[in-house]
């Protein structure tokens, strides 16, 4: 655990560095700090196309949280069949609003119906996702038996997407196994064997690997990794977040790390809707807010 959160600071600070070559915002300095300033929301998105497609829905949708107040980092998995109401569309699955406006609207309709007030992002598409993680070598990820079957079949779906041709890689054996860019984005996609909740737990495990992977690489690679990744990941948060995140990272080591999927599931039921019996999970909304919040926002 404590590699762990070493290595998500070390992603965080790869963010921060990208961040900062790729802002020239003014910095604002304050006399002092609100609860909000204290606790930070960045929405983390992976787009489910292979490039900068207006049509493309958000495939995953992550709430990263640097909890000063509280000294925790916080990952919150929305579920993309979550039933909402998005602006001017009416109710549909949340993973829409993306497809409608991009992430303006899937700001406004997570912020909307969910009584949140987040505003930056970070974005990545398949093709993205594949790249970043042949940067850094690949992730070490543990699979299970039950998983290899359904994992190759994505693998051969994933594998199209990849820029470096050569012979496709099968997982054969469980265990502990060093995936490449398109094995990893196959490994994210697994749903059918289990539940979409357990893909989603699949792409935290991703995350939090990735950030492992960057703590065990070396300082001097810092530069080239930060290069290559401004390639693939489109942001929009403003300097002075970006300088204050940088100079209060330092304290991350001591942070505790926690993880939420949302809608919870002692206040979610699936069902189907509408003529075509569209798949929705719908929720109950006074009680998953209360706790949304309270993860976010309390110890």
């Amino acid at each position: 655990m404590k590699n762990m959160k070493f290595g998500i600071i070390l992603f965080l600070l790869v963010i921060v560095s990208f961040l900062f070559i790729k802002n020239s915002y003014a910095l604002e300095p304050k006399e002092e700090y609100t609860r909000e300033d204290m606790v930070e929301n960045i929405l983390l998105i992976g787009r489910d196309g292979a490039n900068n497609n207006f049509s493309s829905r958000s495939d995953t949708m992550i709430i990263l949280t640097i909890d000063s107040l509280n000294e925790s980092l916080k990952l919150t998995s929305l579920t993309r069949d979550t039933l909402v109401k998005i602006p001017n569309r009416g109710y549909e699955k949340l993973n829409h609003a993306y497809a409608y406006g991009k992430e303006d609207l899937l700001l406004k309709t997570i912020n909307e119906n969910f009584d949140l007030n987040i505003k930056d992002y970070a974005v990545v598409d398949f093709k993205s996702f594949i790249e970043i993680i042949d940067i850094i070598g690949g992730v070490d990820i543990e699979v299970s038996e039950r998983e290899i079957n359904h994992l190759n079949k994505i693998i051969e779906a994933c594998y199209g997407l990849n820029s470096k041709k050569g012979e496709i890689e099968y997982i054969t054996t469980s265990g502990i196994q060093n995936l490449n860019g398109y094995q990893a984005l196959a490994y994210a996609r697994i749903r059918k064997i289990d539940t979409i909740y357990k893909r989603d737990e699949r792409q935290r495990i991703i995350l939090t690997n990735i950030a492992d992977k960057l703590s065990n690489t070396p300082i001097t690679k810092y530069p080239y990794i930060v290069k290559s990744l401004l390639r693939y990941v489109d942001v929009n948060i403003a300097f002075n977040k970006i300088i204050k995140l940088a100079l209060a990272s330092h304290e991350f080591g001591s942070y505790e790390i926690k993880q939420l999927e949302f809608p919870v599931e002692a206040y979610r039921y699936e069902t189907r809707i509408g003529e075509k019996r569209t798949y929705v999970i719908k929720w109950y909304e006074d009680k998953n807010k209360e706790i949304l919040h309270r993860f976010i926002y309390e110890n």
